[in-house]
């Protein structure tokens, strides 16, 4: 039902209208009781019907059992194959190439060890390259 003075949904259950204070006539045939006469707010302790009930489910008073060792699948923490670690160490452009190709997938964990492996070994090449340079010219200036 609606209050007449505001248009506020009324319920029934409370002897004025919470917005505006207007008398409930539902609440007055339901309870044969008349509003109190001042505020919008019942007084306490007055003979008002009890909250109707909730029915919530019991608490889970057992948990499931623990697995111990078991973890489930998540592709963020995939292990890298070593077999692709060492294919990338030895041949760089394989390892930059898996190594995307795991991170876009979503397999972070093995997708960063194959761009590891790939970048230490352009590292490693690079840092061999520039010691023989040096130990050429080196050797060509002792001439």
């Amino acid at each position: 039902m609606k209050c007449d003075t505001c248009g506020s949904e009324l319920s029934g259950m409370m002897p004025t209208c919470p917005f505006c204070g207007t008398p409930d006539p539902v609440y007055m045939r339901r309870f044969r009781q008349y509003p109190p006469a001042q505020g919008n707010y019942p007084q306490p302790g007055g003979n008002y019907p009890p909250p109707p009930q909730r029915n919530y489910p019991p608490p889970n008073m057992y948990p499931p059992p623990y697995r111990s060792g078991w973890k489930p699948y998540n592709a963020e923490n995939e292990p890298p194959e070593v077999g692709l670690v060492i294919l990338a160490a030895l041949v760089p452009l394989v390892g930059f190439i898996y190594g995307a190709t795991s991170l876009g997938s979503g397999e972070k964990r093995a997708g960063k060890a194959y761009l590891l492996a790939a970048g230490i070994s352009v590292g490693a090449w690079v840092l061999l390259t520039l010691f023989f340079v040096l130990v050429g010219f080196l050797a060509a200036a002792n001439r």
